[in-house]
């Protein structure tokens, strides 16, 4: 059975460059994925520009397979909203297959006009074009799974997805009261795994995501887990393939 893995990084993240044909190389080789979904965490930079998170992409898709379809995520932030930079035109450059908000690392204030407006538009956007929104969530007041409820159900056209299932029982309500929400599998531990399947009504809606390679990179900062990093998505995907995923 193939898959997508819906939660891929490339990019800058701390003092790593993760190169993306090195990456989607290292996907493709397991052989189990045939297509990946991924954004940039270049765009964690402090002096992060549009212009250079669009040369990323540019270079990511000339990714070359027969087997492997690499798609990508715009990671629109609040700066892009405050230099007046809209989400069509943010978006224009290449055929995304969603956008991803991260509410820890950039902050969204629901008090400023311009804020409400993008992600607004945002979410208007996955509406109309059937796309993605990939929200990372997390055990903090900041990117609770409900954060950004509100526009769930007015927005049924977009597919939600929350990033990381965390706190899985809030995950589990959000993604049991609207159809259009999901959530994935990136850096779940087994325990957090096994629950959440416990607790979501139809397993179908949890979707795989790797955090890769973001998860090597923490596993050997943390947890002093020296893999290289096809052994580590050889193994992230063999805890995973047990469920029937989209």
């Amino acid at each position: 059975m193939f898959m997508k893995d819906y939660h891929v990084h490339i990019g800058q993240f701390n003092e790593l460059y993760y190169d993306a044909l090195e990456i989607f190389d290292v996907i493709e080789s397991t052989g189990l994925i045939s297509e990946v979904h991924y954004s940039s965490t270049s765009t964690c930079r402090n002096d992060v520009e549009l212009i250079g998170i669009e040369e990323e992409i540019e270079y990511a898709q000339k990714y070359e397979s027969n087997f492997l379809k690499v798609k990508p995520y715009l990671w629109y932030i609040p700066k892009y909203a405050e230099e007046n930079i809209s989400v069509q035109s943010a978006i224009s450059s290449f055929d995304y297959c969603g956008i991803k908000l991260h509410p820890f690392a950039h902050q969204w204030n629901f008090q400023d006009k311009k804020h409400i407006k993008q992600i607004e538009d945002i979410f208007l956007w996955a509406h109309e074009n059937k796309k993605q929104i990939l929200i990372h969530c997390a055990d903090n007041q900041s990117c609770l799974p409900n954060k950004f409820e509100k526009y769930f159900k007015i927005f049924s056209g977009a597919k939600i997805i929350m990033a990381h299932s965390n706190p899985v029982f809030e995950t589990a309500q959000m993604v049991n009261k609207y159809d259009n929400v999901f959530c994935d599998t990136a850096c779940i531990n087994k325990e957090s795994f096994e629950q959440l399947k416990k607790e979501i009504n139809d397993t179908k809606k949890i979707l795989f995501g790797s955090d890769f390679p973001i998860n090597n990179y923490w596993n050997k900062l943390l947890f002093n887990k020296s893999k290289s990093l096809s052994k580590e998505y050889e193994e992230t995907c063999a805890i995973l393939k047990n469920l029937n995923y989209e």
